[in-house]
């Protein structure tokens, strides 16, 4: 089966592709943090982490995730100003573990292992097959890339070590800028960055709550990047999009 195209609609005019980084450009090794979490009597499978994955989607738009003391997480080396990003990770990791089946107090202690592991290697480090090329091509083409993502302030090294380092004019991390998604404030920094305006610009992520949200009040065409159907039936309004490789190349083909 061919792979869809890109709705025209969002690709007119567009001169700055904002792309979220966790799942867009870098996906979460389900695989490997079922490897990781794996103790006593909580062995889940990684297919079992992608349907709590999705529930943590849903409840991040409820604003019920699950709160984690995040205390245990903070060591020496990070910045008392990146302890929002750490805790929003935190609770969004943890809130996977508990819709997999773990209980709350054995998700704070596996967060905090799973802290020490993200550092060493970002649970976040799947490469889409293509994206580099794409990027690259897109920006040869004239049309700036921004990476606009609620993160830890890492994210610069580590897509130096994807591979990655020279893909994007602008990287807005909010572990080093101190604002998340959805505040517009965040889109803000991107667009003073490339000097391009709002209306010219298209945000993709998966996150309905902070991508969808954080673009629409930011005056960004926006599409949501689904590959679990994690949104099957929810946000009908809202375009879909296959990926950011495919909407790169479809920029490119213009």
């Amino acid at each position: 089966m061919p792979t869809p195209k890109t709705p025209p609609e969002l690709l007119d005019g567009v001169e700055l592709l904002s792309l979220d980084a966790g799942n867009t450009v870098i996906f979460l090794d389900h695989g490997r943090l079922a490897r990781l979490v794996a103790s006593g009597d909580f062995a889940p499978s990684a297919a079992e982490l992608v349907r709590a994955e999705g529930r943590q989607k849903h409840r991040a738009e409820l604003g019920t995730l699950v709160g984690l003391d995040v205390a245990p997480l903070l060591g020496e080396e990070l910045a008392a100003d990146r302890a929002p990003s750490v805790g929003s990770w935190a609770r969004a990791v943890g809130t996977i573990l508990v819709e997999a089946g773990c209980s709350e107090a054995s998700a704070a202690r596996r967060v905090a292992d799973l802290w020490k592991e993200h550092v060493r290697l970002n649970l976040w480090s799947l490469v889409p097959e293509g994206l580099p090329e794409a990027l690259h091509e897109l920006r040869r083409r004239g049309v700036k890339v921004a990476i606009v993502s609620n993160s830890e302030g890492m994210l610069e090294p580590l897509f130096a070590a994807l591979g990655l380092g020279e893909c994007f004019d602008v990287v807005v991390d909010s572990g080093k800028v101190g604002v998340e998604k959805p505040d517009p404030r965040i889109f803000q920094i991107a667009l003073d960055a490339t000097g391009v305006r709002a209306d010219r610009t298209l945000h993709l992520g998966d996150i309905f709550a902070t991508d969808v949200l954080g673009a629409r009040r930011s005056g960004i065409r926006y599409g949501l990047i689904d590959p679990y159907d994690h949104y099957a039936g929810r946000h009908d309004d809202v375009p879909r999009v296959h990926s950011a490789v495919q909407v790169a190349r479809d920029l490119a083909a213009r």
